[in-house]
């Protein structure tokens, strides 16, 4: 509440002009001067108007301030900018009592982060999995959201992995996917060259997660492709889109184009880990574009 204002010879106040000093006080008026110099006689009860109005006006400027800042820190929670990083505990093989998938929590983090105009990414956790997905949201209303490219997340008791996932269509269905997309793209020797530079660049690697296609890694190295198999010898893989699609036909299977990072690695990075995710997908942009591009 605005205190009640009482003028004295000698004191400084400020109006819409700027400060002045009280000179002297007669019945109802008082004379001042301002700084520059300027010396006039006016209405004490103006000047006091004058002020309460200012003092109004600074009040209800603080007040709005807070409340914009309120509103936007309610904001930033559900899109993830409160995330502080994963912790120990969201390490596991499952989701029981865990937030980290949250779009107010590694999701919304990422999906804030990712500036991309071709498309506009949003997150969902992905159901009974230790798993978060990133797509566009213009592509996530479509009928086959199973079957198309996304990027992601998902842990393991002592590891983060991350990347670009793009899924193979069972063998009896007819139509385009996203796969088929990819391997297209995939065919082009500049593309296949691109990704291969990549995965030695950021040490990405690609795997099929079910292990119905093919066992081991696909590693990038001097500018070839390796299959990379536990306890044997090394493979060379001619070309990586023929490699993969004799695989698909092999059975269905679930393409990762991804980075792994130790746990304790990934809580040291602490919310920083949201913002190098999201680096890291954008490099990866083009293999979900090339394979989106089918209907995007």
């Amino acid at each position: 509440m605005t205190e009640e204002i009482k003028f004295e010879i000698g004191e400084k106040y400020e109006n819409m002009k700027g400060a002045y000093e009280v000179l002297a006080i007669r019945r109802d008026s008082m004379d001042i001067r301002w700084e520059d110099g300027e010396e006039i006689s006016t209405s004490i009860e103006l000047q006091k108007r004058i002020i309460e109005r200012m003092q109004f006006e600074k009040e209800l400027a603080i007040t709005q301030a807070a409340q914009k800042l309120k509103k936007a820190k309610a904001s930033a929670s559900k899109g993830g900018k409160h995330f502080t990083g994963l912790e120990n505990t969201d390490f596991s093989n499952t989701v029981s009592k865990t937030t980290w998938r949250g779009r107010g929590q590694l999701g919304g983090a990422v999906a804030l982060r990712l500036k991309n105009k071709q498309f506009k990414f949003n997150s969902w956790a992905v159901l009974r999995k230790p798993e978060v997905a990133w797509i566009d949201i213009v592509r996530q209303k479509q009928a086959d959201l199973k079957l198309q490219a996304k990027f992601y997340a998902r842990v393991e008791a002592e590891s983060l992995f991350f990347g670009v996932h793009v899924p193979a269509p069972d063998l009896a269905g007819t139509e385009k996917s996203d796969w088929h997309a990819l391997m297209a793209w995939l065919e082009k020797p500049e593309n296949d060259s691109w990704l291969n530079k990549q995965c030695i660049s950021h040490n990405f690697y690609l795997c099929d997660l079910s292990k119905q296609g093919f066992s081991g890694k696909l590693e990038a190295k001097k500018n070839k492709w390796v299959n990379c198999i536990p306890d044997k010898k090394d493979a060379p893989v001619k070309s990586l889109s023929a490699f993969l699609t004799a695989a698909g036909k092999s059975g269905t299977i679930d393409l990762r184009i991804e980075k792994q990072m130790g746990k304790d690695a990934a809580i040291d990075k602490k919310q920083t880990i949201a913002s190098d995710m999201a680096t890291l997908f954008e490099t990866l942009m083009p293999v979900y574009a090339g394979a989106a591009e089918r209907n995007a």
